[in-house]
């Protein structure tokens, strides 16, 4: 009786920490290796380093994490995928994937979600002298000038594109995309006054924002941002748009990885985005903005939602057909 007293109270207090699932029994018992399609210094390299430092105690063995970049994300996808579906892989899960898939060149539903971690926040900015003072001035002008607006982020088939087109379909507008490989150059195009609107995320540009060199004019948010430069800026639900799309960084392991070690590594992810090794750096870079957590389950639902906007939106663009 006073055993299983113990291990109920044990289990309660465990529960109440975050700690729902059980670790599995001879698991893990050699280094774990975390694999990021992106290059070391980036958002997502620093974002995975980060939150396995944090996880590494809890973990107990060594953390290896590989940068594995090319065929924008492919190469990393495969190479995943070609190994044992053991719990001993672990992948830095991005939009890309899901963008791949619309584009023929991976299947996402060969993954299982473990986590998402953190959700960024999308904003439309434009230069300090700019004519545009509000998004509705962007949208007058646009509606009367079709295709003269010119908007910029990085790559064709992005997260950038998708989200500004699916702002200009919901506003009735077209605009011009114009990407740049790396996000500095587009950032100088609109500081330039070459282009008229950059999309980006605000821990890349908060230099700029704080400097009053950029104006921020809409955020794709549930909620206006808790800062005071964002404290004016409207929220696209606001003004009529249902878009809350972002960036979004999370993990993923092969499909057919036993379900007990996706559920404890979850749990343990949970407690290390809640450890200050990890929210003092996330804080810093204005990822804290908005809640990203979201479990085995409801990542995947997650995944699924996002794969069908991406979809419509790729085919109104005619990189894939309907």
């Amino acid at each position: 009786m006073l055993i299983m007293a113990l291990t109920a109270i044990l289990c309660l207090s465990l529960a109440t920490a975050g700690w729902a699932a059980p670790k599995p029994k001879g698991y893990p018992e050699r280094p774990i290796e975390v694999v990021c399609q992106y290059g070391a210094g980036g958002g997502s390299d620093t974002f995975v380093r980060t939150l396995f430092n944090a996880a590494r105690k809890d973990i107990g063995v060594a953390i290896n994490v590989t940068n594995m970049t090319g065929a924008a994300g492919v190469k990393a996808s495969n190479y995943v995928l070609a190994q044992p579906a053991d719990g001993y892989t672990i992948y830095n899960f991005s939009p890309e994937q899901l963008i791949n898939t619309v584009m023929g060149r991976e299947d996402f539903r060969k993954f299982t979600p473990l986590a998402n971690v953190q959700m960024d926040e999308s904003v439309f900015y434009v230069r300090a002298e700019s004519k545009f003072k509000t998004i509705q001035d962007v949208i007058a002008y646009a509606k009367a000038n079709p295709g003269k607006v010119q908007f910029t982020g990085t790559t064709p088939q992005s997260p950038d594109e998708i989200i500004i087109m699916s702002f200009a379909k919901a506003a009735g507008i077209k605009v011009k995309y114009i990407p740049f490989d790396k996000a500095p150059e587009s950032h100088a195009a609109v500081l330039g006054g070459h282009l008229d609107v950059l999309h980006e995320e605000p821990g890349s540009v908060i230099s700029l924002i704080e400097a009053k060199k950029l104006r921020p004019l809409i955020v794709f948010t549930e909620k206006r941002l808790p800062v005071s430069w964002a404290a004016d800026v409207p929220t696209a639900r606001e003004l009529g748009y249902d878009i809350t799309m972002g960036r979004w960084r999370g993990l993923a392991m092969k499909k057919g990885t036993p379900q007990p070690i996706v559920d404890w590594l979850a749990f343990v992810l949970e407690k290390a985005s809640k450890d200050p090794a990890y929210t003092t750096i996330a804080k810093k870079k204005l990822l804290d903005l908005r809640p990203g957590w979201k479990g085995p389950a409801e990542y995947g639902k997650f995944w699924e939602a996002d794969f069908k906007a991406y979809k419509e939106i790729l085919e109104d663009l005619g990189y894939t057909k309907k």
